[in-house]
């Protein structure tokens, strides 16, 4: 399955309507082109748009979170199957097809959340700055 469009968003899959809708333009503020230009963020606003475009409209939400819960009912068949598989073979130490062991592939995960997370609160921040600096200037003025 592609990647999780509540993680790309940096939302609870519990997620209100509103809540997404602001994580939304959290991230746009973030990763529009116009507004960063590092080379992959053209390709993060794609995934960001298309997360919030699933995710905002209640029938392809629930589609995709059907998606996702089955995807987990056979991941969870698929491990236990293969539980004897795995104690016999060769591909010890966790890991993965693609050569990296699991808990690589979790810590690459959390750090582009906290990243992502942490972009989010610099701009809140820098945002919570320039219009207490614009208000403090205003009461300035008056005087």
């Amino acid at each position: 399955m592609e990647e999780d469009h509540y993680m790309i968003l940096g939302v609870d899959p519990n997620a209100t309507e509103s809540e997404i809708r602001q994580a939304y333009k959290r991230m746009v503020l973030i990763y529009h082109p116009d507004k960063n230009k590092h080379p992959r963020t053209t390709a993060q606003f794609r995934k960001i748009k298309e997360a919030f475009d699933v995710l905002s409209d209640p029938t392809s939400r629930r589609a995709y979170d059907g998606a996702i819960e089955r995807s987990r009912h056979a991941d969870t068949r698929n491990n236990s199957h293969n539980s004897d598989t795995r104690n016999n073979s060769h591909n010890s130490g966790g890991c993965q097809p693609n050569g990296f062991s699991q808990t690589e592939t979790e810590s690459t995960d959390i750090i582009s959340t906290v990243c992502t997370v942490g972009a989010g609160l610099l701009v809140a921040l820098f945002v919570g700055f320039g219009a207490y600096s614009i208000m403090s200037r205003s009461n300035n003025n008056r005087k």
